[in-house]
Order: C-alpha cells, then structure tokens, then sequence
C-alpha cells in the first residue's frame, strides 16, 4: 500500500513559522505574556484593531462598527491607559528611547494578531469580544480587558501547541516513510 500522506502545518502555517519558548512560569511566552495591567488594556485594543482592519466580509463586517464604538465608549478609559503604557515604557528603558522599543514591540503585537494560520479563529472570537466590549459599562473595561486577553491569546496558544504536534508528526513521518540518499 501508499505510505498515509505526507503530515502538513495546521492552518497552511509557513514551515519557518517560530514557535515562542516556554517561560519559567510554564507558559508560552507570547506577546501578551508578562504584561503589566495597563499593557493587558492596551493589548486587547491592539487585537480589536487589528480585528477591525484584517476581519472583513459579511460575518466579520461588524468588528469595525464595533471597534469605532469602544473607542468612543471608552475614550477617557483609553486616553489614560494609553499615557500610563507609555509612562512605563519610558521608565522601562532609561537611556533608550522607551516610545520607540514600544512602538517596536506593537509592531510585533499587530503581526501576532494578524497572523494568517489562526484569522478565522481569531475573527470569530474577535467579534463576540466586539459585541461584549460595547454592552460592557465603563468601569467594567480594564477587568473585562485582562480575561478577554487571555482568551484571544488562548487561540495563539492552541495553534503553537499544533504547530508542534505537526512537527513531531512530520519527523515520524520522515523516519517511516521519506526517501532514503
């Protein structure tokens, strides 16, 4: 019989794709890992922006109607956020130029959150996480902000785990069933 089919990367991911190491606390270390609490807000805006520019069709149109909404819900909320992230960064890095390691670093989190292999997955909790974020009262959104977090990085998370598993897969694979020099 034909050997099974050769193992492939979940999501079409790229076969160069890094998977981030395991921190000392056992977990992955995404972008959205030792997060100061206001980093945690600004975080969750990054994702919904990012949800609002990269989810389009029928189904995701909503994000961005959504999206504009919590910005204007929650203006005050995020105007203070925004200055105490960029306080920390500033006294995060003394003699470096703490914006811009920030700015840095939010590039990185904007392609974490765009990242093709996990879009429909991404979308999808994206929207419900629109639709709670603009019920939500105000005082409620940094709490809200710090779980919703977590449960958009959860998805990052599963496909690392994937990733891997494929890997291993694809090893197994080659030690059964690959040409041979």
């Amino acid at each position: 019989p034909p050997p099974p089919a050769m193992p492939l990367p979940p999501g079409g991911a790229a076969l160069t794709t890094v998977i981030p190491p395991i921190g000392a606390d056992g977990v992955r270390m995404t972008p959205n890992r030792g997060l100061s609490f206001q980093e945690q807000i600004w975080h969750l805006r990054a994702a919904l922006n990012v949800a609002a520019l990269n989810c389009r069709g029928i189904v995701w149109d909503e994000i961005t109607t959504n999206y504009n909404r919590y910005l204007t819900l929650h203006k005050t909320q995020l105007a203070k956020t925004t200055k105490a992230v960029d306080q920390e960064y500033v006294k995060r890095y003394p003699g470096q130029n703490g914006l811009r390691v920030r700015d840095t670093k939010m590039t990185d989190l904007y392609n974490y959150f765009a990242m093709p292999p996990v879009k429909q997955e991404f979308c999808n909790a994206a929207l419900t996480k629109s639709r709670e974020i603009v019920a939500l009262p105000v005082a409620d959104l940094p709490t809200y902000s710090v779980t919703a977090l977590a449960n958009l990085d959860t998805i990052y998370l599963r496909f690392y785990d994937a990733f891997l598993k494929y890997q291993q897969d694809l090893a197994e694979w080659n030690l059964k069933y690959a040409p041979r020099p």
